[in-house]
């Protein structure tokens, strides 16, 4: 016999983010439609721990914010030799 293959621990990241919304469903069924502060916490509880596992919420806005850095710097990047070409047309422009 030919030894077992492992079986896929990844999969793709569209059905891991479906297993994770089904998990909240399972585990939250019947409660978003009451009212009281116990149940709406509980639920944003449970929906932060399958999300983001372990993590707590500091972590996860400092990534936020890092992720926010790296976007703004690489948009200036991009966009930088574009202001900085209309400002030395500008001067050129101006007869003195």
């Amino acid at each position: 016999m030919p030894p077992k293959k492992p079986a896929q621990v990844a999969g793709n990241k569209k059905t891991q983010e479906k297993k994770k919304e089904r998990i909240i469903e399972d585990k939250t069924f019947g409660l978003k439609n009451k009212k009281g502060a116990k149940q709406q916490k509980f639920i944003k509880a449970v929906t932060q721990q399958v999300k983001y596992g372990q993590q707590n919420s500091r972590q996860i806005a400092s990534e936020a914010e890092k992720n926010k850095k790296k976007d703004d710097k690489e948009l200036n990047e991009l966009f930088k030799p574009v202001v900085a070409a209309q400002k030395v047309s500008k001067v050129q422009s101006i007869p003195f």
